[in-house]
């Protein structure tokens, strides 16, 4: 199986990208045991994840769990300053105002 596995990192904001729910379980288990291993802690309460594949049929109805917290799907989430929908798109801004 070819499988997607890219991060995009900057500070302390962590972006995991994976080609099915399964990839993407299978990464954050990486980073958390990484994490671990020199002290650092993962955020549950700023953690979530988001499906943009095209073929989700049942990928819907997957969870993904960090230790024994469930970690929420979300259809669009803030990168750097801006929004990224489960359509792929980067388009939308932020009010700041």
């Amino acid at each position: 199986m070819n499988v997607l596995n890219q991060q995009f990192v900057y500070a302390d904001d962590v972006d995991l990208i994976g080609d099915d729910v399964d990839a993407l379980h299978s990464n954050t288990d990486v980073l958390v045991e990484a994490c671990d291993e020199i002290g650092v802690q993962v955020n549950l309460n700023r953690t979530r994840y988001m499906i943009t594949s095209r073929n989700t049929g049942n990928e819907g109805n997957k969870i993904i769990r960090i230790r024994d917290e469930v970690i929420e799907k979300v259809n669009k989430f803030i990168y750097l300053g801006r929004y990224v929908t489960s359509k792929n798109e980067v388009t939308e801004e932020i009010n700041v105002a």
